[in-house]
């Protein structure tokens, strides 16, 4: 596990348990209050977990009462979450070229990928594979897409709610 992600994973913990203190919550009530099981809030405290659920980051901070910024600055302190200013698109065809300029708009892949300078290969992972966003993945791209921090995560996680197992 990379050295970023355990910071991640240790900064998440810490931010869960000031939240929990902050508010004089048991991990039980705080799994009511978010929606966050009370067995993922413990793999969070206890740092059990292999890497921030993007459904946690969000429903703990938003159902708690804070603001996806201040989640943003407690988990990602060591992560620059700016945007690539300078980039050099990956060329085209003439045919995609056309599809670009005349469909697919502002925010194509290759544009995404260049400002937000996630790995190609991660990004694809993301977009056709079964790879999951990481928080600080989304935030970027939100911030590529010319939204604010939480505003297409919240629309996210309200479209594709974490499915409950069955006991």
């Amino acid at each position: 596990m990379s050295e970023l992600l355990l910071k991640e994973i240790s900064n998440f913990a810490d931010y869960v348990q000031s939240r929990k203190k902050l508010l004089g919550l048991s991990n039980l009530a705080l799994s009511q209050k978010t929606g966050v099981s009370d067995g993922e809030i413990s793999k969070i405290i206890t740092k059990k977990r292999k890497s921030v659920s993007l459904h946690s980051f969000y429903n703990i901070a938003v159902n708690t009462g804070d603001t996806i910024k201040n989640v943003q600055d407690a988990v990602y302190t060591h992560r620059s979450l700016e945007l690539k200013k300078k980039y050099k698109l990956e060329k085209r065809t003439n045919f995609g070229l056309f599809m670009r300029e005349e469909f697919e708009g502002e925010n194509t892949f290759e544009i995404i990928q260049a400002r937000t300078g996630i790995e190609k290969q991660r990004l694809i992972d993301i977009y056709f594979n079964t790879g999951a966003p990481e928080p600080y993945e989304f935030l970027l791209i939100e911030k590529a897409v010319g939204k604010e921090p939480g505003e297409m995560m919240k629309a996210y996680i309200e479209k594709y709610p974490v499915r409950k197992s069955k006991k």
